[in-house]
């Protein structure tokens, strides 16, 4: 069975937080982009899963939106890098509470 790529799951989970975190405050783009400073086009690759966005470009947007966009990691099971992988073990996080 193929294992998710973290890079991906990573994505994911911070365009998927953003775009909540968007609609949750009833914000475009284009507000968002004004409020952060951070180039709407680029909220929108964000969003698309077509680019990574960078720390201070997370930093921008988490710092106009009020939340938190990087991913809880600790809570999910996410393949092992390194040595471990090598062997086929995942790192297993305890399951969400909620």
């Amino acid at each position: 069975m193929m294992q998710p790529h973290r890079d991906a799951l990573v994505a994911q989970a911070i365009a998927r937080r953003l775009a909540e975190a968007m609609t949750d405050q009833q914000m475009s783009s284009n507000a968002v982009s004004r409020r952060s400073g951070v180039n709407r086009q680029v909220i929108a690759n964000v969003l698309n899963g077509t680019v990574w966005p960078d720390m201070l470009t997370m930093v921008d947007l988490e710092g106009a939106l009020g939340v938190m966009l990087w991913p809880d990691h600790l809570e999910w099971k996410i393949p092992v890098t390194g040595a471990v992988a090598a062997m086929g073990e995942l790192v297993i996080a305890a399951a969400p509470s909620s």
